[in-house]
């Protein structure tokens, strides 16, 4: 079985900054996401959600990217919160204890209303 590459892709609503990560991130792909945290956090934006609806693998790697992401940006004033997690991407976060670190929400909607309430 051959997984889907790894992908990401950004959008806006209502003032907060949405990633979408698809595929597998893992040690080859993790810069990609990482490049897709840091440019937003260096211009200024700090109301992101990361969803992760499309990924169906993360690694320890992916793990590093989204932890440092989420400290840059609270040291900013903001948050990253994450959004749409796979069963199998709920596993790895929750087996890590990231699920007590970041704010998730099942619904990217969800999470974006999360910044103006």
């Amino acid at each position: 079985m051959v997984s889907a590459p790894f992908q990401v892709s950004t959008k806006q609503d209502r003032g907060v900054d949405i990633i979408l990560f698809s595929g597998r991130m893992d040690a080859n792909s993790s810069p990609e996401g990482e490049n897709a945290i840091q440019s937003l956090i260096r211009s200024g934006r700090t109301k992101i959600v990361v969803n992760v609806s499309g990924l169906s693998y993360i690694s320890s790697s992916g793990l590093r990217v989204l932890l440092a992401g989420l400290k840059q940006v609270r040291q900013a004033g903001g948050d990253l919160r994450l959004s749409c997690l796979q069963p199998q991407v709920r596993d790895v976060i929750t087996m890590t204890g990231f699920n007590r670190i970041f704010t998730i929400f099942e619904k990217e909607d969800e999470a974006v209303g999360s910044f103006s309430s």
